[in-house]
């Protein structure tokens, strides 16, 4: 990537109910692609467009705890802004938080905000999704043969997705406005799916179908705190 002058940030947020391999997968991805300084996991509050969380606000930062605190080589911080936000009955919005980080972290850092797939084809709902751009970039990443041609996006998000696209090199030497895409990752797999599989299963590393989606300590916490039964 050459000499940069500024920090790179890469910002992964998400209900963690319950952090699985994926989420961990796609930060580790783009930590290599963009030789990131910083990763930066926001946790929800209570996501405006989900049903109430299961695992509490303290329970899911210790999943996060647990599932980043090996195999990073730079400063992973869990940043609990949105959570503070719901105990004050505030609501919380990606926009919000993405400026929030801007204004902390200064005008030249680059902020890469990463999200799946499924995240970027939902995006047209978000609020002020085109402001995003004008505090960050927007990586997304998903399992290799899925085309952003057939995934269903909503036009306008399409036309400004392939309008904004730029080069790792832009995003990583760049405080905004880039869009880009990777076919890399090797995951396919949702918070959702894992919940109705620990339900189901007798939740033990024998039968446990969700063991190799789920980092074991995790797993491992998520027994121990009877959770998702």
């Amino acid at each position: 990537m050459g000499i940069n002058p500024a920090p790179c940030v890469l910002v992964l947020g998400g209900s963690f109910d319950p952090v699985h391999g994926g989420h961990v997968a796609l930060a580790q991805h783009y930590v290599n692609l963009l030789q990131a300084q910083e990763l930066r996991l926001v946790p929800a509050g209570q996501p405006w467009q989900k049903t109430r969380l299961i695992a509490d606000a303290e329970q899911r930062v210790q999943m996060l705890k647990l599932a980043f605190e090996t195999g990073f080589k730079l400063p992973v911080v869990i940043d609990q802004q949105e959570i503070k936000r719901a105990v004050q009955h505030e609501a919380s919005f990606t926009i919000d938080t993405l400026e929030n980080l801007r204004k902390e972290l200064g005008d030249d850092t680059s902020i890469v905000f990463l999200i799946g797939a499924d995240q970027l084809q939902n995006l047209s709902s978000w609020r002020q999704w085109r402001q995003l751009f004008d505090v960050a970039h927007i990586c997304a990443a998903s399992r290799p043969g899925f085309s952003l041609d057939q995934a269903g996006l909503n036009l306008e998000v399409a036309q400004e997705w392939n309008q904004r696209a730029g080069s790792l090199q832009e995003i990583r030497n760049s405080p905004s406005g880039k869009s880009y895409f990777s076919q890399d990752l090797s995951w396919d797999v949702s918070a959702t799916s894992i919940r109705n599989e620990l339900k189901r299963t007798s939740q033990t590393p024998q039968t446990q179908q969700t063991t190799s989606l789920i980092p074991p300590e995790v797993l491992d916490y998520i027994q121990q705190h009877h959770l998702y039964r």
